[in-house]
This record gives structure tokens, C-alpha cells and sequence, in this order.
């Protein structure tokens, strides 16, 4: 590996806050909206879409490792590797969006076809734009700080966009019509291109490959990085978090709608949350160069966990909602800016263990594993919705729908994220002294393979 000067300047650091920012409406506004835009005004059975966010999961189980492999075979050109196919991914995935949310709406003939030929093209063409996103970390510097400066700035474009999809979204459509969604969607998809197209232009990757095949890898060894412990164990972790988290934010709408009556809420508990997120997101890098990534990561998850725990108090009452988004936000604060750094650091970690550079197989394995994570929290309210008795459009619901609402939005996300807090805070092998460990090692030359 050489690399060049692993110094980020101001303003690419803006161009990779901008590009990570435009990644996000895509899923926020799915995990978010999509089920109760397809069951309110659509008029789809929610049974029907659970069953589609399951199927559209196993393709992507399909997808995303291949696109990974091609995306790390893809020739370095001028522009470097990613930066390319991000822009052209970026394009093609937004065109795909607009029909995956209109195309039924615009040919009622055959809807559920459109929707689900819609859907399931959506885990291929994001993965275009998602994974040759988070590949550029690790290509961008090999410095730890850098990195870690990177991770946080990543977080925090991550963080703001879907603060503010959590904000103005509720307001723009507490109307319910059509033409409130024709607002959301075509205006957060202009953000989307213009934010993602900027940021790729304005990056640049430092680290390149030496172009041997000693650090090529095959197909079959892309699945076998999987069995090292580090990258399991923060996947699995992933898994779990990401279900709990989506499965709170996804039954959000529901919730502020039918259980406290006014959707508006939600925008003001995410300001706060927003607020309290910062504010984490800026302590969390000072601590990790301090602590290591894992002990503060482990104990965003533990303060998270305890929000969610003051909610069973009463889950109706207004201030404690307020104050688990607190706990929330701080939560949130240590893990988003940690969890790519910790991805950068496994990708290292492959290296030092079989020679090979495989920055785009590590971020395809992550991203399959957050796109199942949110399949399975998409899945999981529609079967709820389904069985409880939910009358699609109706302004009051039966007590069972209310039962279920809260459960999928309090109960099981504690659940899941206790579990996640346990499976990293066991298991989970990298420590600060191992990560200076193998940087060193790698810059002297030095693997295991």
C-alpha cells in the first residue's frame, strides 16, 4: 500500500459531510413514512409490504456482497475507485426512488407489481451509491485521528440529514395527501443529488492498493472474511442495534399519530434529540483517542438502553418522551461517529490477517447487514399492523393496534439493543492497543497471512 499525504482539508471534510448527508433521505424516509404512506393513502395491506421488505432483504443478501466484490475490482481511474460510481449510482438509485413511491400511484393497474419491481431494484441501485460511499473512508487516510475526525464528520452528516427528514418530514405531510408526499419526496431527492454529486467531486482517495494480485481476493474469500471475530461481532451488533433503532423510528409516525394523537410531536421531540446527538457526536472522537473506540461505542449502547427503560414509566407522557430523547441523542452521539471508524479498523484488520485490501467487501458485508436489519424492522409492523386489526385511514384505532404500536416502538427496540450491548461488550476483540497494534504492523509491512 502506498498513500500519499493523509492530511484532510476543510473543505473536503465539508464535501464528505455533504455526500454523507445526501445518502440519507433514501432509507430515512422509507424506514420512516413508506408504510404508512402505502397503507393510508396508497391503501395497500400492510401484511403485503412486511412480506416485501423480507423478500427485498434476501435479494439484497445477493447483491451487496457482489457489488462489493465488482466495486473493489473496479479500476482506479483519475477520479480514484468509489468516486465515480457513487455519482452514477447516486443518479440512477433517485430515479428509481421516485417509482418505487409514485409508480403505483401514478398506474393503479397492477400497483403491488410496480411496488414490489420498485423496491427490490432499490437494494441494487442504492448499493451502487451506498457502498462506494462508505468505501471512502478508509481510502481517504490510514491515519487513526484522521480517520476518526472523518467517522465523526460522517456521523454528523448522517445525524443532521436525518434530524432534519425527522423534523420537517412530519410537518410537511401531517396533512396526509398525496401531494404533501410529492413535496417530501421530489424535494429531498433534489438534496440527495446535489448533496452526494458535490461531495464526490470534492473528495479525494489517498489510499491506493500496490496493484498485485497477492492483494487481490476471490469471490469465495469475500464471504470468508466473515469468519474473523472482529467483523462478526460488530456485524451482529449492528444487526441488532439497527432493528431496535429502526423499529422505534419506523413506528414513529404510528405512534405519534394514534397514541398521541398529534404527528407534529414528533418534530419537536427530534429537535431535541438532535441537540443532545451533537452534542455527543462532538465528545465521542475526544474520548475514543482517549478510551478506544469499543469502551465508548459500548457505552452509547448502555445509555441508550437506559432511555429506552424511563419510557415503560408511562409511555404517554410527553416529558418522558422528551427525556429518553435525551438519553437517546447521547447514545446516539457515541455510537454513529464509533461505528464507522470501527468498520475502518476491521477492514484494517482483514489485511493484517490475509494481505488483502478489501475496504468495498467489508462496507457491502456492512451494508447488507443494515439493509436486513432494516427489512426485518420493516417486516415486523406490517405483520403487527396486520394481525392487531389496523383499519388503514381510520383516526381511531382498536385498543390491540395500540398495544402493538407500543410494543414495536418501546418494548422490542430495548430489547435488541440490550442484546446488541451484550454481544459487543463480550465479544467484540479490538481495543485501542490492539487497533495501534496492527496500524503499526501494517505500516511496517508486517501480516499474519
Amino acid at each position: 500500500m502506498k498513500a500519499k499525504s493523509q492530511k484532510i482539508g476543510a473543505l473536503e471534510k465539508v464535501s464528505f459531510f455533504l455526500a454523507n448527508v445526501g445518502n440519507i433521505p433514501l432509507m430515512s424516509l422509507l424506514s420512516s413514512f413508506f408504510t404508512l404512506f402505502y397503507t393510508t393513502i396508497v391503501g395497500l395491506d400492510p401484511a403485503a409490504l412486511g412480506t416485501l421488505f423480507l423478500i427485498s432483504k434476501v435479494a439484497d443478501g445477493i447483491s451487496d456482497p457482489i457489488m462489493g466484490y465488482f466495486l473493489d475490482k473496479f479500476p482506479v481511474t483519475k477520479m480514484g475507485k468509489f468516486r465515480p460510481m457513487l455519482i452514477l449510482g447516486t443518479v440512477i438509485c433517485v430515479i428509481n426512488y421516485i417509482f418505487l413511491w409514485f409508480g403505483a400511484v401514478w398506474s393503479p393497474v397492477g400497483k403491488y407489481v410496480i411496488v414490489y419491481i420498485t423496491y427490490l431494484l432499490l437494494g441494487w441501485t442504492f448499493d451502487i451509491m451506498d457502498i462506494s460511499l462508505n468505501s471512502l473512508l478508509p481510502v481517504m487516510t490510514a491515519e487513526n485521528k484522521e480517520r476518526n475526525s472523518l467517522s465523526l464528520i460522517k456521523a454528523l452528516g448522517y445525524g443532521l440529514g436525518g434530524a432534519a427528514i425527522s423534523i420537517l418530514a412530519p410537518i410537511i405531510v401531517a396533512s396526509g395527501t398525496l401531494e404533501s408526499y410529492y413535496i417530501l419526496i421530489f424535494g429531498s431527492m433534489a438534496v440527495t443529488l446535489v448533496f452526494s454529486i458535490l461531495g464526490a467531486l470534492g473528495v479525494k482517495e489517498r489510499v491506493t492498493p500496490k496493484g498485485t494480485d497477492d492483494e487481490r481476493y476471490s469471490l469465495r474469500e469475500l464471504f470468508q472474511f466473515l469468519r474473523f471475530k472482529p467483523v462478526w461481532t460488530h456485524f451482529l451488533t449492528i444487526l441488532l442495534s439497527t432493528v431496535g433503532t429502526s423499529l422505534s423510528s419506523g413506528t414513529g409516525t404510528f405512534f405519534y399519530t394514534y397514541i398521541m394523537k398529534d404527528l407534529k410531536l414528533m418534530s419537536g421531540v427530534s429537535v431535541v434529540s438532535l441537540v443532545i446527538t451533537l452534542l455527543g457526536m462532538a465528545v465521542a472522537p475526544v474520548l475514543a483517542n482517549k478510551l478506544g473506540k469499543k469502551n465508548v461505542f459500548l457505552a452509547g449502547i448502555i445509555v441508550a438502553v437506559g432511555g429506552s427503560l424511563i419510557r415503560f414509566i408511562d409511555v404517554r407522557s410527553l416529558l418522558l418522551i422528551y427525556l429518553g430523547a435525551v438519553f437517546a441523542g447521547i447514545g446516539g452521539g457515541f455510537i454513529g461517529p464509533l461505528a464507522y471508524g470501527i468498520q475502518a479498523d476491521n477492514t484494517m484488520y482483514v489485511q493484517y490477517k490475509t494481505g488483502k485490501r478489501a475496504e468495498a467487501a467489508v462496507a457491502s458485508l456492512s451494508s447488507f447487514v443494515s439493509k436486513a436489519a432494516q427489512g426485518v424492522a420493516g417486516a415486523i409492523p406490517g405483520y403487527m399492523l396486520a394481525a392487531t386489526g389496523f383499519i388503514g385511514g381510520a383516526a381511531q384505532q382498536p385498543q390491540s393496534v395500540e398495544g402493538g404500536i407500543i410494543f414495536c416502538s418501546i418494548t422490542l427496540p430495548l430489547i435488541l439493543c440490550a442484546a446488541a450491548g451484550l454481544v459487543f461488550g463480550t465479544l467484540y476483540p479490538l481495543g485501542k492497543k490492539e487497533v495501534d497494534e496492527i496500524t503499526l504492523a501494517i505500516e511496517q509491512g508486517v501480516s499474519t497471512k
